[in-house]
């Protein structure tokens, strides 16, 4: 078939052929890209809101680290100062002072009820306070000599009483023994009556 067109109407006809060409693809790559971003957008909204969902979690655990930071931070401080003042409080009252203190009738009591062993069952304390000492009878029952007599060192190793008494009669017996021991303790606060001439 012979093409009776001249070469001028040839070389139009193969230009428009190429632009309607360039046409259609262009549309089709439009499309095309029209088409992933419609598909891919929820993805990469998911992902956009995962992103800020992530970040916000990391800004909050920074801010909890840094604020426990400053918790501890501030604990140490505070066990710095109350150290300083411990100190500062140890200057103004001596041991020897602490030490002389007297300790109230109640105080005694559980001091006395901690000295004893498992073996030693208390039954009453009686107090008593004159101008010049305080009497404590201790009553109760120990279930050998050996824990009655170890009881009864170790309140005579307390400094706190100035005489500890223990009828020798209390250890007649070997098992189960009653006893009754009294505690005195001088009052330093006692006025110092002199002997009328």
């Amino acid at each position: 078939m012979m093409n009776l067109l001249p070469f001028v109407e040839k070389k139009k006809v193969r230009m428009e052929y190429r632009l309607r060409f360039a046409v259609v693809l262009v549309f089709a790559l439009a499309l095309l890209v029209f088409t992933n971003a419609v598909l891919l957008a929820p993805s990469y909204i998911r992902a956009f809101s995962k992103h800020n969902l992530v970040e916000q979690q990391f800004v909050a655990v920074a801010g909890s680290v840094e604020a426990q930071k400053a918790r501890d931070l501030a604990e140490k401080e505070a066990a710095v100062k109350i150290r300083e003042i411990n100190k500062k409080l140890n200057l103004f009252v001596s041991e020897k002072t602490q030490a002389d203190a007297p300790l109230v009738p109640s105080e005694m009591f559980r001091k006395i009820i901690g000295l004893k062993t498992p073996a030693i069952k208390i039954f009453g304390i009686t107090y008593s306070a004159t101008l010049e000492k305080e009497q404590f009878v201790v009553n109760g029952k120990s279930a050998d000599r050996d824990n009655l007599a170890l009881f009864v060192e170790t309140l005579k190793k307390e400094t706190v009483f100035t005489l500890v008494d223990l009828p020798i009669s209390s250890y007649a017996k070997s098992v189960d023994i009653e006893f009754s021991i009294t505690l005195e303790r001088k009052n330093k606060n006692a006025p110092v009556v002199k002997n009328p001439k």
